[in-house]
């Protein structure tokens, strides 16, 4: 009877303590809960929109569980993709694309963000994103390299 009433116990207090461990909240970057992630963001974005670059090239590399071309090369002309030197490509096909995930990313506050932005221009250089603290495969990084502008 005695370890009847344990067992009852113990089950009892795992079903009560269950919802109580479903709420506990997502972790959240320390730079977007600072409110740095944002500031930065907010002043690379101010820095690319200032050069007006609108035709351009570079490219892509994705790093995730996916499938798909892991790297690609943009052209860029009058702020639209014109030419992608792999397909099917599911990245960012802009500038201001990669911008959007990173806000993206610092609205929805996710556990790990990291973004390193290009000292003249401004754009997005690198980031890795977790959107899941405890979760395998949800991260996914991007990196433009090779960026140059071009002549309208």
């Amino acid at each position: 009877m005695k370890k009847l009433l344990a067992t009852t116990s113990v089950l009892l207090s795992l079903v009560l303590a269950g919802p109580a461990l479903a709420e506990e909240p997502e972790p959240v970057d320390p730079g977007i809960a600072s409110g740095k992630a944002a500031r930065e963001f907010k002043q690379a974005r101010e820095k690319w929109l200032g050069w007006g670059v609108s035709d351009y090239r570079m490219t892509v590399s994705r790093s995730c569980f996916c499938v798909s071309p892991q790297e690609v090369t943009v052209t860029v002309r009058k702020g639209k993709a014109v030419r992608i030197s792999a397909r099917p490509w599911y990245g960012p096909r802009t500038v201001p694309a990669m911008f959007r995930i990173v806000g993206q990313a610092i609205r929805q506050k996710v556990p790990i963000l990291d973004v390193r932005y290009d000292g003249r221009l401004g754009y997005p250089k690198q980031t890795s994103i977790d959107y899941i603290a405890l979760a395998a495969d949800d991260e996914i990084g991007y990196r433009i390299s090779g960026f140059r502008t071009l002549r309208p």
